[in-house]
């Protein structure tokens, strides 16, 4: 039972915590490149990434040394100003000459595959008498694309760049697609006409494969791929949710961390952000490696040196009051709109992002025209000349849905400085009360802004949206929850979520949380109920596991009156559900749980009638080397008196090295028995034990390491300091636990005997580490067990880092779960290594000693 319920519960615990292993990077190689540029123009060489502005320009005869630890792409703009993309890998070598305008010529490593990019560059272009983002348009680049890929893959290159430039392709692919309209509109300030369906292929657009990030414009085209999707109503749009929206498409986890990453930075670049707080929660369930979680510390730094700085401009702060003119001289003052939202557009005439806005925030204030609220369109031009352009430019909107106003001295304005104005558009948003909702709001031509609008109104869709990443985020907080009470709070709420947003694919994840919620209610003693929800349910195998699984919780938890009843229920419904059907290999895999477990609980009572049936169900289909189950089959053999059968059963607990006294005693009354007298006993008994010290001895030669042990300094129960470096010179045991943990407190009794058992050995130190706990008064809870359960160990206290959400010391022993047990020898080395527990106190009380006599 403690075994099957190790594998069970720590896969659900230790969901939090562990994340699926990342690649490491290669270590960084110098890069040379050297130019020969063609003498009648200068020539330019820049990384493609969309983090680097402006060109850099190439000196004559001066190489460039990079350091790279992946393959990277750059641009080359030759002297005609024409981009050229190149490929460079770690460690190269490689020339650009340029012989004549334009023309290149690649010498060194990558040259022949810089000679395949320059043949086989990818842009969408519109052929003569083709209407451009017609299907036919569509039909003709998506024909040049799989021209290009096909190239690609019959070139001959090495296939690992095959793989990174498929991958580039397709990048640049649906960075035109989404990006190209967008530039139409700004540019030609008109709406282009596009083909049915255009923006379909975003419907299942997964950003599923690690080479993306080697795409210099990942993030940008990543991004503008999403604001499509949010514009087009193809994923939810939510001001508060939309990051855990982007994380469901973003399906490998390289990827998410790095979008993560560097769409909160963008965040803060553009100013400080009210909803930085939530974002960063979902971020840290997200970003799982010690290079990510430095840089969102650093992050969550830098939010707080601006939540400081704009203090006085904070959500719930009073809003400044302000007037402004129109284009004809008439004053407006914002007292006059008093118990209305109020949204403020700060721009001016020379800036051309501004100007693309104007006609999102127009639609905006046209669709929400007869609500309580008013937009301001503040120009911040100042002086004649720009004045006079402003009102060329507003002319002819004399709409009343948005006010358009010019703010006396502009940046210089008391409105501005407040604001901490220094760059537009800016967009604040002010509700009925006067008070700030949110001074850098987001721009007019994103969807969250009148989603956020929309909210303040009371008119935002009543329609409940639900994401995988929401489910994973409220089982955290269930599982996190201190008490039944509370855990049961935040499943209900999140249920009546689910039901109205009609979330199905969230159904598994509520059962989830139910069985964290009856488990906690009947560890409580919350009897009645716990009940309640399980008569609730109809039967089924969920039910069936919930009982069952409820019931293993309160076994290990020293609750056998209502563990025997529930896992006896399971036991009844298991034989319902199977009845007149042929066993799936799924349930002939539980029944030696389920029963054997049941049968346990039955004989612990006293029960062996009525466990015989029970037991011999489960070891039809069992591991017939199963400790658990045959230590309850051979108490049911000895009480039928069934010897001859009892017989190789006990003695596979000797030859295992788990034979306890009572076994012994069996033993010799079966073979007294089926022998007619005890003749011959002792040896018979000497001869299987000396079977097992040489498989234990040969067991201890195969699980024998040598690693240097990770050292600490923790404090224990009573506030003393414990450093492993101290400990030199004795054999020390780390037992790494948690309060949370069953079979972790289930080897507690056979870590209590091996214990004693060295306790007036001066060499000999044992440490129970607690870890990947997150109890409020976790001290005092531990404690308290302690003193209850008589336990005398020296626990240590290893606390979770909030930022990391990891236990530092469990962390750098690189275990995979708990129980973890490690032997270090006097010098301070692991010389062995135990997780999990078997069942059986005296196979663990002897293995340790076998180990630490070995070292002493």
């Amino acid at each position: 039972m403690n075994k099957l319920l190790s594998i069970g519960i720590t896969s659900v615990c230790l969901c939090s915590f562990l994340y699926p292993a990342m690649a490491a990077p290669t270590q960084k190689s110098v890069t040379t490149i050297s130019f020969e540029i063609h003498p009648e123009g200068k020539a330019f060489f820049q990384s493609e990434s969309d983090t680097v502005k402006g060109y850099q320009p190439i000196e004559k005869g001066v190489a460039r040394k990079l350091e790279l630890d992946a393959p990277a792409y750059f641009f080359y703009m030759d002297v005609k100003q024409r981009n050229h993309t190149v490929y460079l890998s770690p460690g190269a070598e490689m020339k650009i000459i340029e012989k004549a305008p334009g023309q290149l010529e690649f010498k060194g490593t990558n040259s022949d595959i810089n000679d395949f990019l320059n043949k086989h560059p990818y842009l969408m272009t519109t052929p003569e008498g083709c209407q451009q983002y017609s299907n036919e348009w569509k039909q003709f680049n998506q024909k040049q694309l799989d021209e290009k890929i096909q190239a690609l893959q019959t070139s001959g290159l090495p296939q690992d760049f095959i793989e990174n430039q498929t991958v580039y392709y397709t990048c640049q692919n649906i960075s035109q697609m989404v990006s190209g309209p967008e530039f139409h509109r700004m540019f030609l300030r008109t709406e282009p006409e596009l083909a049915p369906g255009y923006y379909d292929f975003l419907k299942d657009l997964k950003f599923d494969n690690a080479r993306i990030l080697l795409y210099p414009k990942w993030f940008t085209m990543m991004q503008d791929a999403f604001d499509q999707m949010e514009k087009q109503q193809l994923i939810p749009v939510s001001y508060k949710n939309c990051l855990s929206t982007y994380a469901e498409h973003i399906t490998d986890p390289a990827v998410r961390s790095q979008f993560i990453i560097r769409y909160l930075d963008l965040l803060l670049q553009k100013g400080y952000s009210e909803e930085f707080p939530a974002y960063m929660q979902i971020a840290r369930q997200n970003v799982n490696t010690p290079a990510g979680n430095q840089k969102l510390n650093q992050l969550e730094a830098n939010y707080q040196k601006m939540a400081a700085k704009y203090n006085s401009i904070k959500r719930g702060n009073k809003a400044p009051a302000f007037s402004g003119v129109d284009m004809n001289g008439k004053s407006y003052n914002s007292a006059d709109y008093a118990g209305k939202i109020m949204v403020l557009d700060f721009w001016f005439s020379g800036c051309m992002p501004c100007k693309a806005e104007m006609p999102y925030m127009e639609k905006l204030a046209d669709d929400l025209k007869g609500h309580d609220i008013q937009f301001f369109s503040l120009s911040l031009d100042s002086g004649k000349e720009l004045v006079n352009m402003w009102k060329g430019l507003v002319k002819d909107k004399t709409g009343e849905t948005t006010l358009q106003l010019n703010i006396p001295d502009g940046f210089k304005s008391q409105l501005a400085q407040h604001f901490g104005i220094r760059s537009v558009p800016r967009i604040v948003i002010i509700n009925q009360k006067g008070e700030i909702v949110d001074a850098f709001a987001r721009r007019p031509s994103d969807p969250k802004l009148k989603n956020q609008i929309e909210e303040l109104l009371g008119i935002a869709p009543q329609t409940a949206v639900v994401t995988k990443e929401e489910c994973s985020l409220v089982m955290q907080q269930v599982m996190k929850a201190e008490t039944a009470t509370e855990k049961e709070e935040i499943m209900k709420a999140f249920s009546e979520k689910v039901q109205q947003a009609k979330a199905d694919f969230a159904y598994p994840m509520l059962n989830m949380m139910v069985y964290q919620v009856v488990r906690s209610l009947y560890r409580e003693n919350h009897i009645e109920r716990a009940d309640n929800y399980v008569k609730k349910m109809s039967d089924s195998g969920f039910k069936r596991d919930l009982l069952f699984l409820s019931g293993g919780n309160c076994m290990e938890n020293d609750q056998f009156e209502i563990a025997t009843r529930l896992v006896g229920e399971a036991s009844e419904l298991t034989l319902k559900l199977n009845e007149g059907k042929e066993l799936s290999d799924e349930e002939k895999d539980k029944y030696p749980v389920i029963f054997g477990t049941f049968a346990e609980l039955l004989i612990r009572e006293g029960k062996v009638k009525e466990a015989a049936p029970v037991i011999r169900r489960a070891y039809e289909y069992g591991n017939k080397n199963d400790f658990s189950l045959n230590k309850s089959y051979a108490a049911v053999l000895m009480y039928e008196k069934k010897y001859a059968e009892a017989l190789p059963v006990l003695e596979m607990f000797f030859n295992q090295g788990t034979a306890s006294a009572q076994h012994e005693a069996w033993l010799k009354e079966a073979y007294t028995a089926t022998k007619g007298s005890d003749k011959g006993f002792s040896g018979y008994l000497k001869s299987m034990t000396k079977a097992s010290d040489k498989q234990m001895e040969e067991k201890l030669k195969n699980k024998m390491v040598k690693e240097e042990a990770p050292l600490f300094s923790l404090k224990n129960m009573q506030g003393e300091t414990v450093a492993l470096e101290d400990l030199k010179g004795k054999v020390v045991i780390l037992d790494f636990w948690a309060t949370w943990c069953g079979p972790c407190k289930a080897s507690f009794p056979a870590m209590q005997k091996a214990a004693d058992k060295y306790a007036r050995n001066k060499n000999v130190v044992f440490l129970f580490i607690n870890t990947l706990d997150s109890k409020k008064n976790l001290e005092a809870e531990v404690k308290k067990y302690m003193n209850e359960k008589g336990y005398n160990f020296n626990v240590l206290f290893d606390h979770l880092n909030p930022a990391t959400k990891e236990s530092p010391v469990f962390a750098s022993y690189k275990s995979q779960g708990i129980p973890a047990k490690y032997i270090i020898d006097k010098a301070g080395n692991i010389r062995f290594k135990a997780t999990g527990f078997s069942g059986s106190d005296e196979h663990t009380v002897d293995e340790l000693s076998a180990m630490i006599d070995t070292l002493l």
